[in-house]
């Protein structure tokens, strides 16, 4: 039978526990900030990379989705210019013998060119999570009220992208999972740009991708200049991009800092009466409030006690589809409320341009552009990125493979 000593088996036990200490210690004293945003960069990138390509790629055609959808349905968008207008009553009537949704028109898209066609949308009927804005188009030629075609609005091939782009086709997991990748890539942009800074002042280098080098350094640099040279552009897209999928998130927290004021919902008119005024007419009364302005839009009064709403953009107005909107008293055309743009607070201008910064129409052409080109980057970037990462674990793996063989 053996016999511990109590006194060398409390040495020994000395003598353990500061190595296993001593290791720890070691460990954490080489966590270092770039340490610990090159993890978090990586992890971002496998776990979230893939979305981020998708609404990269698809962003890129939504930059001009509009004049896409345009050309592949020529047939009922585009209309040969006239001298003369049909009543806009008239169309109306037409569009609703056409349109297979019973119930009355909720706007109708004024065109923007004159060879383009009127288009009257009807909503479809609540059909679960996801088809609030559901829309019916009936497009009709303005010149002879002749109905050029109708469609689901969700069946065109642009708003496919669109539902792809924003909420994966899937609603509402999808829409808090692009949601999500957007504010993560604020962070993936910021953890970059860090990575990336050059701490020996040799810029040039950071900048560029070095000549007649191997394939691990070329594709290296092309990552790094890839993200740097997009990473302003990118995280712009991104801010606007989460906004959209949570704007409950985004407003409060803008609100904090200036006030953000929602759109008037269901403004009542003041008057009564037993037939509206013309459509003609309301859109007259608005267009002499801002003269200069381009009518792009005119909401329909839900009910006998309901207004028009008209809405438009104004000459300095950076996004397309305008923010200038009026309410108007459907019996005596009485503007009851506006909504100019050129009045905003900084907290509701803010919000404002988050639409044409998303897509680059803050810009202007050049902007949309940027953006254009920069929705290949994500994918880039993730191409790039796993195939660095798959080279250093590779590299790492036979390192570990030379230090076991030196020990045996």
């Amino acid at each position: 039978m053996s016999v511990i000593d109590p006194f060398t088996a409390k040495e020994n036990s000395i003598v353990h526990r500061p190595v296993a200490s001593t290791k720890r210690l070691e460990w954490l004293q080489n966590i270092t900030l770039r340490k610990v945003l090159l993890k978090l960069h990586l992890y971002i990138s496998l776990w979230l990379g893939l979305f981020l390509a998708i609404a990269g790629l698809t962003g890129s055609i939504l930059v001009y989705g509009e004049e896409i959808d345009h050309w592949l349905n020529s047939d009922i968008l585009a209309v040969e210019a006239g001298s003369s207008l049909q009543p806009l009553q008239n169309i109306l009537a037409t569009a609703d013998q056409v349109s297979p949704i019973k119930h009355p028109a909720h706007h109708i898209q004024l065109p923007k060119h004159p060879d383009e066609a009127l288009i009257v949308r009807y909503q479809v009927p609540h059909q679960g999570p996801g088809h609030n804005h559901h829309f019916h188009e009936v497009m009709v030629n303005p010149y002879n009220g002749q109905a050029l075609g109708h469609r689901d609005r969700s069946d065109s091939l642009i708003n496919f992208i669109l539902r792809l782009h924003y909420k994966l086709l899937v609603d509402p997991f999808g829409k808090w999972l692009m949601g999500i990748t957007a504010l993560l890539t604020l962070v993936l942009t910021m953890t970059g740009i860090y990575l990336w800074w050059p701490k020996t002042g040799k810029w040039l280098q950071a900048l560029v991708i070095k000549r007649n080098a191997s394939f691990t350094r070329f594709n290296f640099d092309l990552h790094k200049t890839v993200g740097i040279y997009t990473a302003v552009v990118l995280f712009a897209v991104s801010l606007s991009g989460f906004y959209f999928n949570f704007p409950d998130v985004f407003k409060p927290a803008v609100n904090v800092f200036s006030s953000v004021h929602e759109v008037p919902r269901a403004v009542k008119s003041k008057t009564t009466g037993t037939e509206a005024l013309a459509y003609e007419t309301i859109l007259s009364n608005a267009q002499r409030r801002f003269p200069e302005m381009q009518l792009q839009r005119l909401y329909l009064p839900a009910d006998a006690h309901g207004s028009f709403m008209v809405s438009g953009k104004q000459p300095n107005e950076t996004r397309s589809k305008g923010a200038t909107m009026l309410w108007l008293d459907q019996y005596n055309g009485e503007i009851l409320t506006v909504r100019d743009p050129n009045q905003f607070a900084a907290g509701d201008a803010f919000i404002n341009i988050q639409l044409p910064l998303h897509n680059g129409e803050i810009l202007g052409t050049p902007g949309q552009i940027a953006v254009l080109i920069v929705g290949f980057a994500p994918l880039a970037l993730l191409i790039t990125g796993i195939i660095h990462w798959l080279k250093k674990r590779a590299s790492r793996r036979i390192h570990h493979q030379r230090l076991s063989a030196k020990t045996q």
